[in-house]
């Protein structure tokens, strides 16, 4: 077939049975890598957070397609603004994916139980935006219902000196925090996470050190609810803990 050529289409799709259209997007999303991780970064020229992971197909399709996939996809809200800026061609499906238009950036969408929020790209930009980080995922409206936050290695310790572990302490529905290794080498492919092998001792040693020092900040926030009734201030803290681990960066099977 001629490259140059559309492929070809199903065009009597929009007249199968509305039951065997929808087992054909349950079938797309079961498709999709879980844990699908979703990395985002800030951008100071956009002053707004953006995410290179395009959403999921289905959102470009059909409206049948994007209503049934936004029953399980909301809209990530983090700081004034966070939008996916999008990398295609204007052919593509996926840049037809406009909630405003693509100028303006697109609104990221998420499924919080499948997916891993990764912030990247902090360093060397930490040390001037910092503060907004804190504070625009402190007051997000999204914070309660992250399960899944991997974070840079590298920025670690500076966030921990700044109330980033009592930030995470509160957030009612994290049950894992990623320190992720990154050895800033490019490669093409899904982006994945390998566990820290067993003689990587120090990575071993950072994660049990950083799970203890937020297993500590969990126990004042519940000594807190006791004592306050049932608050401390706005915010709720679940009982069972947050796994802490290290991992390591991969592209398409290769560590980036």
């Amino acid at each position: 077939m001629d490259r140059n050529t559309n492929p070809p289409t199903f065009t009597l799709f929009p007249l199968l049975p509305t039951e065997l259209r929808l087992k054909i997007y349950k079938h797309i999303l079961a498709l999709t890598p879980t844990p699908r991780i979703l990395k985002i970064s800030y951008s100071p020229s956009l002053n707004r957070y953006i995410a290179n992971s395009p959403p999921p197909v289905l959102l470009s399709i059909s409206s049948e397609s994007r209503a049934y996939t936004l029953q399980t996809h909301t809209h990530l809200s983090l700081g004034p603004s966070c939008t996916w800026r999008p990398r295609l061609s204007p052919s593509s499906p996926q840049y037809r994916y406009q909630t405003p238009s693509p100028s303006k950036g697109l609104p990221i969408p998420i499924c919080y139980p499948a997916d891993t929020l990764y912030i990247s790209s902090l360093f060397p930009l930490l040390t001037i935006h910092m503060h907004d980080l804190l504070w625009n995922l402190s007051t997000s409206p999204s914070r309660h219902h992250i399960q899944s936050l991997s974070i840079d290695l590298r920025v670690w310790n500076i966030l921990c000196e700044n109330g980033f572990v009592g930030l995470l302490a509160r957030m009612r529905s994290l049950r894992e925090v990623c320190l992720v290794v990154e050895f800033g080498r490019c490669f093409v492919g899904e982006l994945g996470f390998l566990d820290a092998p067993e003689w990587r001792m120090d990575l071993r040693w950072i994660a049990e050190r950083a799970g203890e020092a937020l297993g500590e900040e969990r126990e004042r926030a519940r000594g807190g609810v006791k004592k306050g009734g049932g608050q401390v201030g706005e915010e709720e803290v679940r009982e069972k803990g947050v796994i802490v681990r290290c991992v390591i960066l991969t592209r398409g099977g290769e560590q980036a």
